[in-house]
């Protein structure tokens, strides 16, 4: 009887733990912040973002300020396509806090990454990110 009782707690309490990692939209828009590291406000930047593999057959994922001022967007992504949204340059050498909002689907992007566009050198920064994962 004891062992009845606890399993059925455990299985009562089973999707709570499973959603445990899940980051729940509070807002209507879903937004989720994003620190950008600026070496220098003359440097141009992106934002690389990926859709989730699944949930979402359309996502848009739209960039912006703290205070709401919009930088760009994607396109409309289908499970797992890539984009990179120019957001320019003008961010003074330290961290600046955006906010990415999706659009047409409630979840936060699969991938975010800081993208230096413009450079003389090349960028394997990137690729030596994706091994590590």
């Amino acid at each position: 009887m004891k062992n009845a009782a606890f399993l059925a707690g455990v299985f009562l309490l089973w999707p709570h733990a499973l959603l445990a990692d899940h980051i729940p939209c509070i807002e209507k828009d879903c937004r989720q912040v994003f620190h950008l590291s600026s070496v220098s406000d003359a440097q141009s930047y992106g934002v690389l973002l990926a859709a989730p593999e699944e949930g979402c057959t359309r996502v848009r994922f739209r960039v912006e300020t703290l205070a709401r001022v919009f930088l760009g967007h994607t396109p409309a992504l289908a499970p797992g396509e890539l984009s990179i949204v120019r957001i320019g340059q003008g961010f003074a050498a330290g961290e600046t806090i955006l906010t990415i909002t999706a659009e047409g689907c409630s979840t936060p992007p699969a991938v975010v990454r800081r993208v230096t566009l413009a450079k003389r050198s090349p960028d394997h920064g990137a690729r030596a990110a994706a091994y590590r994962s």
